[in-house]
């Protein structure tokens, strides 16, 4: 009786630590639009198909994702072109910093790049993706171009 009390304790103190956490990811599709871009300057993307949201971290109105917590966060994206013989390049920038980019070359139209990572951020800190000047991406109802995110662990 006193170990299974002491379990029942365990899980009560396990759920009440639990429900403190943070609840912050999000998934989310760029547009149904068809091809964006490519334009003169370097563009923030505006991801507008919010399939997830939670924490409400995201902002599609500015393409911005702003750590409500301190911790360790996981990105991933997804973009797709349908052009042909042109290089598809897409950056994931931590504040004002380019931390990652994928790129690759395509003969064939319909080919996509994608990345993930893990970032250790601060409370404020913000995320975003970035089209450079000269590219472009695709997506319609079916989300090809999709930015993913979630918290960890705080810190």
């Amino acid at each position: 009786m006193t170990r299974l009390k002491i379990s029942e304790n365990e899980v009560e103190e396990l759920k009440r630590q639990n429900a403190d956490q943070p609840k912050v990811a999000f998934s989310l599709g760029l547009t149904d639009k068809g091809r964006i871009g490519p334009f003169n300057t370097d563009i923030t993307l505006k991801f507008s198909k919010v399939i997830t949201n939670f924490g409400q971290a995201y902002s599609p109105s500015t393409g911005l994702f702003t750590a409500p917590v301190s911790g360790a966060y996981y990105f991933s994206f997804n973009t797709l072109d349908t052009r042909n013989n042109v290089w598809r390049r897409v950056y994931l920038y931590h504040n004002d910093k380019s931390v990652l980019f994928s790129y690759n070359y395509s003969a064939n139209g319909w080919e996509s790049v994608s990345n993930s990572l893990v970032l250790q951020l601060e409370k404020g800190d913000v995320v975003y993706l970035v089209l450079p000047a000269g590219y472009s991406v695709y997506d319609d109802t079916a989300d090809h171009t999709t930015f993913n995110g979630f918290l960890l662990f705080p810190l």
